[in-house]
């Protein structure tokens, strides 16, 4: 359906749900059907699923395991298994990356395994503190990875301030800082919560924008539930394509 009207998608691939022998024939069918990029993520832990759960006790492969199977099949046009492929797909292949999910050198660290695996882009877990991004950026260029891979950082205008505290407590690697959760919290006395926290995402852009020559090259605006403000948010961060200088 987006490819009928004239975007490009980038198909996200869970490893928790695959074994190795289905994911093979997922990416091949996604292939056919017109796919080019692929997110491969080893996916958060079913103690984080509503009711009813899925099993907890298959883990066949995580994301470094599946982005080198999906490198090996289109580089070498080879299955897991060794047998040679007659059509081997073309595809761009991408990872998650969490730059507060810990320790950013640990982080960094598994920035590279991915990118030794097969990964040349990164989708980056919400970000809300541009300086922890940049320890995490500059941690990445020490180990020599980041000219080799396209970074992607996550943005989501916050709707209120419950939506920003149960992000900051409850979701894996996702950290606001206080001063950004105090503005929060004084909007939402104040009734304007909604425009606090879209001026927020703008000031964030902003900043981000300044890391371009430092390894960053976009964005991935994720909405959470808030899809209408993603066009007026493009439009006045001047991200849309004829908003930006033409070279």
């Amino acid at each position: 359906m987006a490819l009928q009207h004239g975007v490009e998608p980038v198909m996200q691939i869970a490893a928790r749900d695959r074994t190795r022998v289905g994911l093979q024939a997922e990416v091949l069918g996604a292939v056919a059907l017109g796919v080019r990029n692929l997110l491969c993520i080893s996916g958060d832990s079913m103690k984080l699923s509503p009711a009813p759960r899925g099993r907890m006790d298959v883990v066949d492969l995580d994301s470094v395991q599946m982005l080198w199977i999906l490198r090996r099949m289109r580089d070498e046009g080879k299955y897991l298994d060794g047998r040679e492929m007659k059509f081997p797909p073309k595809y761009f292949l991408g990872a998650a990356a969490s730059p507060f999910a810990s320790e950013v050198r640990f982080q960094a660290l598994r920035g590279q395994k991915k990118v030794n695996a097969g990964a040349q882009f990164f989708q980056t877990n919400l970000v809300f503190d541009v300086d922890r991004l940049e320890a995490w950026l500059n941690e990445l260029a020490r180990r020599g990875v980041l000219d080799k891979v396209y970074i992607l950082i996550g943005i989501t205008p916050l709707k209120t301030f419950k939506m920003a505290k149960y992000m900051h407590e409850e979701v894996p690697g996702v950290f606001i800082p206080d001063a950004l959760l105090r503005r929060m919290e004084r909007a939402e006395a104040a009734g304007n919560a909604a425009e606090e926290g879209f001026a927020i995402a703008l000031e964030l852009v902003e900043k981000i924008k300044r890391l371009r020559g430092q390894g960053v090259h976009g964005l991935h605006i994720m909405a959470v539930g808030w899809e209408e403000i993603v066009p007026r948010l493009v439009a006045e961060a001047g991200l849309s394509p004829t908003s930006q200088p033409q070279t």
